[in-house]
């Protein structure tokens, strides 16, 4: 059932198209899966995409016979948990006819219950969780199983499950609630987010967590590892806000942006990049930072800059025959590749003949040097792009281009598309 005109009012729609759209919100803001049961306990559908586990979790840690066995009507939220510490949101929703949304006989007039989760409020130690499978009544391929899955549960601070809670209230009633009125499965559930609201605990876990996502990060660059933007994905579901050191935003990003900066740097030479090469990026992304004029391009330039360093990691590794000579020529390149640059001249500070250097530099790396000179200009153009607010054509000046078109020719040849499309379709997919 989609949109009808005339009905603009959330209530005047079935309770089962209000559970499908808060599922969907729910799933793309935080991962956390929904799960709608009927009147005797029976599942009608969930968004869990491992539903079988989870759906015995919930049994498991008698979470649905909290739910169904007390007389009380939840016509508020519940919080429950488990005894693996996991959490849950629940609410009942009471319809008269749900039309084509739920087609049965025992929700044409009844009780749905709507539950959300699971999820963590904090990192639950894997000891912990270990400890409590093996004394369940699982095998121990079963064990093992449940803990892959786990892995992949949301862990959210209690502030945000609030107003989940809140917003899953209101999309089962138009009416706000006050986290004071919500029902807890139990003291330990009440003691368990009591000692999340605490706001030093809060804090911790958020800096605890923003270490161990570093960490992740930072043994992709040192492995060279290209799935590192999965690595960072999994670290999405939980954004702690920092405190602010300066009071000003774009200081504190700045700063904050200086230092991974450096940690990059040091990961890349624990992987095999050479030192000159690692230093000679760490210092070209610290000028860059510091020209950065709003987060937003602040944001985008610390991603070059992580991708940058990965790629150079793994080049070295596949590439170990290259001889430290041609190294060092790349290394030069990049770092002067806002001025005039010719082979003779390369050549010369290599302490080659030109016509031995260009042989022994194509032989290495598989490219001309002119062309490995297009591509390190134009890996500085698509920073420029989007970190500065210069025109297309400031950008291929100071690039020794020389014309804007043969500068857009070449930048559509190696990354495929014109200059101002790359910062108008790149600049926005940064900001999302």
């Amino acid at each position: 059932m989609g949109y009808q005109e005339g009905m603009d009012d959330l209530e005047e729609y079935p309770v089962g198209v209000r559970v499908r759209i808060l599922a969907a919100q729910v799933k793309a803001s935080a991962n956390l899966a929904t799960w709608l049961f009927l009147g005797q306990g029976e599942m009608f559908f969930s968004t869990c995409v491992h539903e079988k586990e989870f759906l015995s979790f919930l049994k498991l840690g008698k979470c649905l016979d909290f739910l169904y066995e007390s007389k009380e009507e939840w016509d508020r939220p519940v919080i429950l948990s488990d005894p693996l510490g996991m959490v849950w949101l629940a609410e009942n929703a009471y319809v008269e006819n749900e039309g084509e949304t739920v087609q049965t006989e025992q929700t044409q007039k009844g009780r749905l219950l709507i539950v959300i989760g699971p999820l963590f409020l904090s990192h639950t130690s894997v000891k912990h969780i270990e400890e409590s499978l093996r004394s369940s009544s699982y095998s121990v391929h079963m064990r093992r199983e449940m803990m892959r899955t786990l892995a992949e549960v949301p862990v959210i601070s209690m502030s945000a499950v609030n107003q989940y809670a809140k917003i899953l209230h209101y999309t089962l009633t138009s009416q706000r609630i006050q986290t004071s009125d919500f029902i807890f499965q139990n003291e330990a559930t009440r003691l368990l987010t009591m000692g999340e609201e605490s706001e030093d605990s809060v804090q911790y876990q958020s800096l605890e967590r923003v270490v161990q996502d570093e960490k992740l990060i930072l043994q992709a660059v040192k492995d060279g590892n290209l799935d590192y933007r999965q690595i960072m994905e999994q670290g999405s579901n939980y954004q702690p806000e920092m405190p602010s050191n300066t009071g000003d935003v774009l200081r504190d990003g700045k700063n904050s942006v200086l230092i991974f900066t450096a940690l990059c740097s040091r990961a890349a030479i624990e992987g095999g990049l050479a030192v000159k090469t690692a230093k000679e990026m760490e210092m070209r992304y610290i000028s860059e930072t510091e020209r950065c004029e709003t987060v937003t391009k602040l944001k985008s330039l610390k991603n070059m800059m992580l991708d940058d360093f990965v790629h150079k990691v793994r080049e070295s590794k596949e590439n170990p025959m290259i001889s430290k000579t041609t190294q060092e020529c790349c290394d030069y390149i990049r770092t002067n590749v806002l001025r005039p640059l010719t082979v003779e001249e390369i050549a010369k500070e290599m302490g080659y003949t030109t016509y031995y250097f260009t042989k022994k530099f194509y032989k290495e790396m598989g490219i001309k040097v002119t062309d490995y000179i297009k591509q390190a200009r134009i890996e500085y153009a698509k920073i420029a792009l989007l970190t500065t607010k210069k025109s297309i054509q400031e950008i291929s000046d100071s690039l020794q281009f020389g014309t804007r078109n043969y500068f857009s020719k070449v930048f559509h040849e190696i990354v495929g598309m014109t200059p101002a499309a790359y910062r108008e379709k790149v600049g926005k997919e940064e900001n999302v």
